[in-house]
This record gives C-alpha cells, sequence and structure tokens, in this order.
C-alpha cells in the first residue's frame, strides 16, 4: 500500500472505523434472558441439631431494645382536652361569669358566723362569699377568708394530664390617705 493511502486512512479512516464498528455492534437485537430449567423439589429431612457452643451464641446475641413509658406523656393524647360541654355563660351565676382578676376585693366582714368576704364584680354589685363558694370561670373554690385576704383555689390539668392546684390570693385594698 501507499503512504499516502495509509495516512488518509489513519487522518479520515479512524473516527470513521470506529463509527462503524460501534454502529455494527449494535446492528443485532439483544437476546432476551433464558428462563433458568425448573429445579425439582427437594423434601428436607428434619435434621437434628446439637446444643449451641459458646461462639455460636455469642455471635448469635443482639442487643434488644425496650421502651420505657415511665414520666413520658402518650405520644397519642391529645395535648388539649375537652374536659365537658362548656355552659353559655349566660346559664352561669354571676360569681362564675367572670375571671378572678377582674373582682375586687372591697370588705371583709366577721362574726359569730366566721369571716364572709364582699367582691365587687365588673358589673358594679357586690356578692359575698364564704368558705367553698365557687368562684371564676375555672370554678376556683375559696378555701381561707382571713382579715384582709381571701385565698382561691383552682385545680387545672397539664398536657400530661396531671391535675394542678394553683392558689390564689386576693388582698383587700386599703384606702388611700388623702381622699374622701
Amino acid at each position: 500500500m501507499p503512504k499516502k493511502f495509509n495516512k488518509v486512512i489513519l487522518a479520515f479512516g479512524g473516527p470513521v472505523v470506529f463509527a462503524l464498528s460501534v454502529s455494527w455492534g449494535c446492528s443485532e437485537a439483544p437476546k432476551p434472558p433464558q428462563p433458568s430449567p425448573p429445579k425439582p423439589a427437594v423434601r428436607s429431612q428434619p435434621t437434628v441439631t446439637s446444643a449451641p457452643t459458646a461462639t455460636t451464641a455469642v455471635e448469635k446475641k443482639e442487643p434488644e431494645y425496650t421502651y420505657n413509658p415511665a414520666g413520658r406523656r402518650d405520644p397519642f393524647m391529645p395535648l388539649i382536652v375537652k374536659e365537658e360541654k362548656k355552659v353559655r355563660t349566660s346559664e352561669l351565676p354571676p360569681l362564675e361569669r367572670y375571671n378572678i382578676n377582674e373582682f375586687k376585693l372591697t370588705g371583709i366582714v366577721w362574726g359569730g358566723f366566721g369571716y364572709n368576704a364582699i367582691f365587687e364584680g365588673p358589673d358594679g354589685k357586690g356578692y359575698f362569699l364564704r368558705v367553698g363558694t365557687i368562684v371564676g370561670p375555672n370554678r376556683g373554690v375559696v378555701k381561707k377568708i382571713t382579715q384582709n385576704s381571701v385565698v382561691i383555689e383552682e385545680k387545672y390539668k397539664t398536657f400530661s394530664g396531671e391535675t394542678q392546684r394553683k392558689e390564689i390570693v386576693v388582698e383587700l385594698q386599703r384606702k388611700q390617705e388623702g381622699t374622701l
């Protein structure tokens, strides 16, 4: 072969030969995989196992996870629990319609029957309280009346379902000097 022809084949033939070889290799359709012949059913016979050795027992032992729910709330319980159907405020007695912080302790009366307190509501009316009287929408109970204060205890539930108690102390407002 002449040298010029070799240079032409190398210059132009290299990419052409490559393209022909790639297209020639792709001309055949891919053959689907042959299914494997079915295996004959073999019945397994029960085998007698010997007592596990110490090395196999150690290898098979995996740490086991246990869940301890102590001190945790139930994740499937709602955070806000409806305890009872709310009663319309118009049906409640006046002492239960308003929050405790809306009342003013205007006076304390004592005698042979014990201490009584006078609360003035936001409506301007006065209400007498005794130990055991229910006050406020959270149904706080008057626990103690002293000469200058009233102690009211409210019960409420936390997000975990525990019942907590909160004491609210309402003090008697003193008259300021210089006023008539």
